[in-house]
């Protein structure tokens, strides 16, 4: 199992003392992004603390559900192909059969 990581992220200016498995690298990145979307909200929109956290994280869960969906759907065109591939190597193969088949067949003009 992983290393837990501690590590201190800062949201409009308060301190969240956190572990994670992740890199600290990667959290205190996903940590700018929120703080970003968070002082957005609170400058423009004069909203509170906890109001701009909640928006935030609606913001966050409808992107993630949105490339949920996304992915799920190029999982599905990505089996549709692998199928189609399938098949047509099916199709190549009954081919290649055929004209064994036909080299071994003698002709019609050699019986002439």
């Amino acid at each position: 199992m992983a290393q837990a990581n501690r590590l201190t992220i800062y949201i409009n200016g308060i301190r969240y003392p956190i572990k994670t498995v992740e890199e600290p690298a990667y959290v205190e990145g996903l940590a700018r992004e929120i703080d970003t979307m968070v002082r957005d909200l609170m400058n423009n929109a004069a909203t509170s603390l906890n109001e701009a956290l909640v928006l935030t994280a609606l913001s966050c869960m409808d992107s993630y559900k949105r490339a949920e969906k996304s992915a799920d759907n190029l999982r599905a065109q990505f089996s549709g192909y692998v199928e189609d591939a399938a098949k047509s190597r099916l199709e190549a193969e009954e081919l290649r059969r055929q004209v064994e088949r036909m080299k071994r067949q003698p002709s019609a003009r050699e019986n002439a």
